[in-house]
């Protein structure tokens, strides 16, 4: 009795936050000052790598992933801001698929019972046997944001190795490109 609770109340939480985070986003985006985050980042020493890996994870829960990358470039260079990126991705990715797939997972199956949402769970099936390149193509695609995509997989029936494999292979193209415009920007300035 207890633990649907929770649950629902844990998504509502969730939910909320992400909503709030990209609205905030939204209004104060456009603030990003890349100077600054540089020198904020230089002050942790030999522990900028991993302090900026946390703020990739944590961050990107809620808000797009562009400023880190973007700042990851401009900060280690290509191939570190390349790697920690990666791992900061592959982290966050990682983290909402399993709150999805803990706290809506069986709801979605029961709902995709429904004689209209048939075609929906005949695909649904498909990706626990497969579905890397499902998910790769839409990584690789801009029509859903990164954590929209990352909640539907954890509550569909893609398995975990599947899901990091797919992820892994549609972060890599999206990521270098931003990346690569970061270091640019740090020559520029």
């Amino acid at each position: 009795m207890f633990w649907p609770k929770l649950q629902k109340i844990v998504s509502a939480v969730f939910l909320i936050a992400v909503i709030a985070s990209l609205i905030i986003y939204w209004i104060y985006g456009d603030t990003f000052d890349l100077e600054e985050i540089k020198y904020y980042l230089k002050d942790f020493g030999i522990w900028a790598p991993i302090v900026f890996i946390i703020l990739f994870v944590l961050g990107t829960i809620f808000i797009p992933s562009t400023p880190f990358m973007i700042v990851g470039g401009a900060f280690f260079g290509f191939k570190l801001g390349l790697l920690y990126s990666i791992i900061g991705g592959m982290l966050s990715a990682v983290i909402v698929f399993y709150i999805a797939r803990k706290l809506g997972r069986e709801k979605i199956e029961k709902i995709l019972e429904y004689k209209y949402l048939k075609p929906l769970g005949k695909y649904n099936s498909k990706l626990e046997s497969g579905g890397i390149w499902d998910l790769a193509f839409l990584r690789l695609l801009p029509i859903m944001p990164f954590n929209v995509l990352n909640i539907l997989m954890g509550v569909s029936k893609i398995n975990l190795k599947n899901y990091l494999i797919g992820t892994l292979v549609g972060l890599l193209p999206n990521n270098a490109i931003t990346i690569y415009l970061g270091t640019l920007a740090a020559k520029l300035l």
